[in-house]
């Protein structure tokens, strides 16, 4: 390569335009013959190993963290030598992953005492490379990321007297892509990387090294990385490598600094935003909305991911195992308790929680209705499911759609997780918004079309809801027919729906903070409350009357926390008959 081709490659690089070092090429040319000499220079493997070492960083013993990075190096012939050390040239990767492993979770401990060996594996993943110096000698990087954090000394001390292994603990990599991309990555300083990484992992699965060795993304970072762009190029008087103001600029700054709506955006800009920043909005200034809304969508997408691999029953439960953030003053618990007692004759807790919990475990169908809660104005039909809201998010859950609407059902195919229909009245919206048949098909999980614009579709959809769903409704002449929904259409409805009405009024439920931890609470203690119900009314109260002596005796307070075996081993068992015995058993299930 010519020296002027030399200049003009690096004022490239350095932002600046391709004559911008000419003025300058006697000092280029020094720095090229410095360069040419420092590369042709000989370099002995312990002056390599400590110029690797140095850029690693030094250890610091008082680090407690998720992430290393371990160096293990060939020893020096002459250390070899002198020392009980051994040569790793001969190890393989798997070894050296398995003598870290083991390291990890038997420690060393000293006089002094120390940390108590594990009992479970405490390394979450870890990925081995081997790698040659120049001169041909032979080193391990292993990075390792863990289940809690931990130092590393008593690990460093483990390897060193069980393996007799020389290690270096890189501590600046703190998070698990750093440390991976070190290791499978080639760098100006490390032009040659592994080709054959060992990976290990303890739920026994391969991961994708590539994938993790990604920076995860944040706002603020990305945020960071642009203005430093900027400062680099205003520094060098040349344009920077990503002047041009992008989208996902855009979302970094929304998420990063809250902006809520478009007026917040447009006076950010105005206020705080750069040039191309300006320019950028204003040229899409119409879209703002939607912007903001994929910000959003883009800001929240791990939690949701993460969300939507929990079961919505899992979900409820693990709810209402969380502590409640109202605490005594709960408002939302009060109401419940208030409103399960006043309508204690004619709506059962256990019942309706029994419903809720089988239609969110399998959706509506012919043997799981959906709950429907009726009664007069404010007797707490709604107060009651409203922390449904709360629970899924309201951008999940399926509101009742507008009366007359064309495309009444188009965004339940938006995600949702749950179908909430506070005053719904079927007859109502049988007439045009919709239609009994396909009421009928949705509340029994069967397919059927969700109409749909002609202008972006070809055709109407097929779609079939298998998720949780509750509806509410006033009592009064809620089952007249009328227009073109009939006797038997009503009949039909009925039949997808279970009734349970609330008959009190309550006035003082305007005031209720909805809280789903409470409500989860109700709904898995009913449940749990029908299951032992079922249980006890299995066999004739004369014949069960033994057994709750005999388990309130050995301190039981709740039929479901007895198994079924240990049912069997009650001395009241043995006096049942074969088929109640079979009958209890069943009900136990």
């Amino acid at each position: 390569m010519s020296l002027g081709k030399l200049r003009r490659k690096l004022a490239r690089h350095l932002g600046l335009r391709k004559e911008g070092l000419d003025d300058r090429a006697d000092e280029v040319r020094e720095l090229a013959k410095r360069a040419i000499a420092v590369a042709a220079a000989p370099v002995s493997p312990a002056d390599a190993m400590a110029t690797m070492l140095a850029g690693l960083g030094e250890e610091d013993t008082a680090a407690k963290q998720l992430v290393y990075l371990v160096t293990i190096s060939r020893v020096l012939p002459e250390t070899l030598a002198a020392t009980d050390l051994v040569d790793v040239s001969g190890f393989s990767r798997a070894t050296i992953a398995e003598y870290v492993r083991h390291a990890f979770n038997e420690p060393a401990v000293t006089s002094a005492g120390g940390r108590p060996r594990t009992r479970d594996g405490i390394v979450k993943k870890t990925v081995v490379v081997r790698e040659l110096h120049a001169s041909g000698e032979i080193h391990f990087h292993v990075a390792v990321v863990l289940h809690s954090a931990r130092t590393f000394l008593p690990v460093k001390r483990s390897l060193r007297g069980t393996y007799k292994l020389a290690t270096h603990w890189s501590t600046s990599h703190t998070q698990w892509w750093s440390a991976l991309r070190y290791c499978i990555f080639p760098s100006v300083t490390k032009p040659e990387v592994d080709e054959e990484p060992f990976q290990w992992a303890s739920d026994g699965k391969e991961f994708d090294l590539h994938a993790e060795s990604q920076r995860p993304w944040t706002a603020t970072m990305w945020k960071r990385r642009r203005e430093a762009a900027e400062q680099s190029a205003a520094a060098t008087g040349g344009a920077s490598k990503r002047t041009r103001f992008a989208k996902l600029d855009l979302t970094a700054h929304i998420l990063d600094k809250g902006l809520k709506s478009r007026a917040d955006v447009l006076k950010y800009s105005q206020d705080h935003g750069n040039e191309s920043m300006q320019n950028f909005v204003h040229n899409h200034q119409r879209q703002l909305k939607d912007f903001i809304q994929d910000a959003e969508e883009w800001g929240n997408a791990r939690a949701e991911a993460k969300a939507d691999r929990e079961t919505d029953w899992d979900l409820v439960c693990r709810t209402a195992a969380s502590d409640c953030p109202h605490g005594l003053s709960c408002s939302y618990r009060k109401a419940a308790e208030m409103l399960f007692g006043v309508n204690a004759a004619t709506l059962s807790k256990e019942n309706l929680a029994a419903s809720l919990r089988a239609v969110i475990l399998t959706g509506p169908s012919k043997t799981t209705r959906t709950p429907l809660i009726i009664g007069p104005t404010n007797t707490g039909k709604t107060t009651l499911i409203l922390p449904f809201d709360n629970l899924f998010g309201s951008r999940r859950v399926f509101h009742k759609p507008a009366l007359g609407s064309k495309f009444a059902l188009r965004n339940i195919m938006k995600e949702k997780r749950f179908l909430l229909w506070d005053d719904y009245r079927p007859v109502d919206y049988g007439q045009e918004t919709i239609e009994v048949p396909t009421f009928l098909s949705l509340f029994n999980g069967m397919p059927f079309e969700v109409q749909v614009s002609q202008s972006f579709n070809d055709g109407n959809i097929d779609f079939e809801w298998r998720r949780g769903a509750v509806l509410t409704a006033k009592e009064k002449d809620l089952w007249k027919p009328y227009g073109v929904v009939s006797d038997e259409d009503i009949t039909h409805i009925q039949g997808r729906v279970e009734v349970f009405r609330c008959t009190a009024k309550v006035p003082t439920l305007k005031d209720t903070v909805p809280c789903p931890c409470c409500m989860c609470h109700w709904i898995l203690d009913g449940a749990q409350a029908f299951d032992a119900k079922q249980a006890l009314n299995a066999l004739a109260p004369s014949r069960m009357a033994p057994f709750e002596f005999e388990l309130l005796s050995l301190g039981a307070v709740h039929v479901g926390e007895v198994s079924a075996a240990e049912w069997q081993s009650l001395q009241s068992w043995a006096v049942l008959r074969q088929f109640e015995q079979r009958r209890l058993l069943a009900a136990l299930r």
